[in-house]
């Protein structure tokens, strides 16, 4: 067993217990019609149980064993795909809050939870426990229960706020940002929570301190933007890639994380915009550059080394199609030693962040 014991452990009691199958692409399926009653207290009965670990999972994340940088969602998502991939952005591991026990088993007589969405649910959590096996994803339980803090925070804000759901559940992860070392983080998903979030309960960041309210402004800033830039027409193929091999690729880039966090977070909300089209530019101005130098040294190559012929014209034309140079080796296309020495000769230099989003568009790692 893991040391991730406890998210584990969550994990395949939902699975087992809500009859939900996995397919050959780690899709996660179910049918209300196999969910009876019984399932559900059964389901119950086990998560009660393996409460126990609990406090392991929250350890986990309070060491940050395994971990460099760690991110904590929070607010109502619909997009849990996108939310994830966002989270994995900022951090080498996404931190959830348990909702399906605390805020909907125990809360509700079995007969009266709704199967629709205890199911929809519970497929989210299975697809996430190959990420659990390598501790890429610890579920713990809500600071509400177990932090002193959370509910004094809560208080404290009260008396000045209107409070929301999701004014609450910012502060319920704010409220263990610096205990449990993690930046906090959500998507908006609409252009109205997004105004609320940036103009009126962003600022309740400073409710944690100095030092740990510009942690978590940046951390939750840096994912309103990406989930901006994840919209960019550019930017659409990444809706596509398996999150297990997106985290891969991310985590082959090292520094990616703080660069990232700077070039979004620089210059506050303000700057938002400017700090979105900077990147969306750069990526497609490095596209563009790479295509050209590949172009001039191609045709350079033919003058130099003598005709190539038809696989000069192919690799080019594959280039110019997919606009994914750094995905293809001369090798693959079964080209000559001299045409892959042209390619390899002068690599083109891109910031850290740039060469993350090529390799993910190409796919590569």
């Amino acid at each position: 067993m893991s040391y991730n014991k406890f998210t584990i452990l969550y994990i395949e009691a939902i699975k087992r217990n809500l009859n939900i199958e996995v397919n050959e692409n780690n899709k996660a399926v179910f049918l209300p019609d196999n969910i009876t009653e019984k399932n559900i207290r059964a389901l119950r009965d086990e998560l009660t149980s393996i409460w126990r670990h609990s406090q392991s999972a929250i350890e986990i994340i309070q060491n940050k064993h395994e971990s460099k940088l760690q991110s904590g969602l929070f607010g109502l998502i619909d997009d849990f795909g996108k939310a994830l991939k966002i989270g994995f952005l900022i951090g080498d591991r996404v931190v959830l809050l348990d909702y399906l026990f605390d805020r909907l088993l125990t809360k509700k007589v079995s007969g009266q939870i709704n199967k629709l969405q205890l199911g929809l649910i519970g497929n989210n959590i299975v697809e996430l426990l190959p990420l659990a096996k390598k501790g890429r994803i610890v579920i713990i339980p809500n600071p509400f229960v177990w932090n002193q803090r959370t509910k004094k925070i809560i208080k404290e804000v009260s008396e000045t706020s209107i409070m929301t759901p999701n004014l609450i559940s910012m502060l319920n992860m704010l409220s263990i940002c610096k205990s449990c070392h993690l930046h906090p983080y959500t998507i908006a998903e609409s252009e109205d929570l997004y105004e609320k979030i940036i103009n009126e309960q962003i600022d309740h960041a400073d409710t944690i301190g100095k030092d740990g309210g510009q942690f978590a402004y940046e951390g939750i800033l840096a994912a309103l933007l990406s989930e901006r830039l994840f919209d960019k027409t550019e930017f659409s193929y990444i809706k596509d890639i398996p999150i297990s091999e997106y985290i891969e690729i991310i985590s082959q880039h090292k520094n990616f994380y703080s660069e990232y966090l700077n070039s979004l977070s620089s210059g506050g909300s303000l700057s938002a915009t400017n700090n979105i089209e900077k990147i969306r530019e750069s990526f497609v101005n490095n596209v563009e550059i790479l295509n050209s130098q590949i172009k001039n040294r191609i045709a350079k190559g033919v003058l130099t080394v003598g005709a190539i012929g038809s696989g000069a014209i192919a690799l080019l034309a594959a280039f110019t199609i997919t606009s994914a140079p750094l995905a293809i080796a001369g090798g693959m296309l079964g080209l000559s030693a001299s045409l892959s020495g042209l390619i390899n000769d002068k690599p083109l230099k891109e910031d850290i962040i740039i060469s993350l989003f090529h390799d993910l568009k190409n796919n590569k790692h």
